[in-house]
């Protein structure tokens, strides 16, 4: 980066935006910091190498704090789901599941689960029981969860997508197979929440 090179943490960088449009977003964001009581905090149409952006500049520390409350504020939904899922879970008894996370706008991130949490959370969204898996899984049958898994949250989600990638056994590593759930977004979180708390009733009505 040269001197003359805006910090990438204090832009708004619109790289596909024409002069206009961030003309006009810079205008809407001044509106909003404006009604928040942030008016003195004034965005800056800058250029570089011909691609306009829009540049916050130096924020004390209350505005920051103001900002920072603010954004917060606009994500207590998020925040709000992704409790909500971690009470679904719970339920379930699935205590090492990891803590689901608010990641951005509009994404909840979850984590790495084990092969056995994986194999029960299938049965829990509704896939016929499998073979118990061996205390360290080899390739094809750590792969066979994975499938049912997959099967089984679109079967219970109306057919949302959740992106898993498979982490086999390394034996240079010496670390345990597992699954990668990688962030879903928030529709998807909302139809995950429902059938694992449908799983739930259907559990206590039998």
């Amino acid at each position: 980066m040269t001197a003359d090179e805006p910090p990438q943490q204090c832009g708004v960088l619109a790289p596909q935006a024409t002069q206009e449009e961030t003309v006009a977003t810079a205008g809407a964001l001044y509106r909003a910091l404006d009604e928040a009581g942030l008016g003195d905090l004034r965005p800056v149409l800058e250029h570089r190498k011909d691609i306009p952006y829009i540049k916050l500049h130096a924020i004390d520390t209350q505005q920051a704090t103001r900002l920072e409350h603010l954004v917060r504020k606009g994500l207590d939904g998020n925040y709000s789901l992704a409790e909500e899922l971690r009470c679904a879970v719970l339920d379930h008894g699935l205590v090492d599941f990891p803590v689901p996370v608010v990641w951005g706008l509009d994404r909840i991130a979850l984590g790495e689960i084990s092969i056995h949490m994986a194999d029960r959370l299938a049965c829990i969204l509704g896939a016929e029981p499998g073979p118990e898996p061996a205390e360290i899984p080899d390739w094809p049958e750590a792969n066979a969860v994975y499938s049912r898994l997959n099967t089984a949250f679109k079967a219970a989600t109306g057919g949302a997508f959740m992106d898993m990638h498979l982490h086999a056994y390394c034996r240079r590593c010496d670390e345990d197979p597992a699954i990668e759930l990688v962030a879903i977004k928030l529709d998807t979180a909302r139809r995950f929440v429902k059938a694992l708390q449908n799983s739930a009733a259907t559990v206590s009505r039998s």
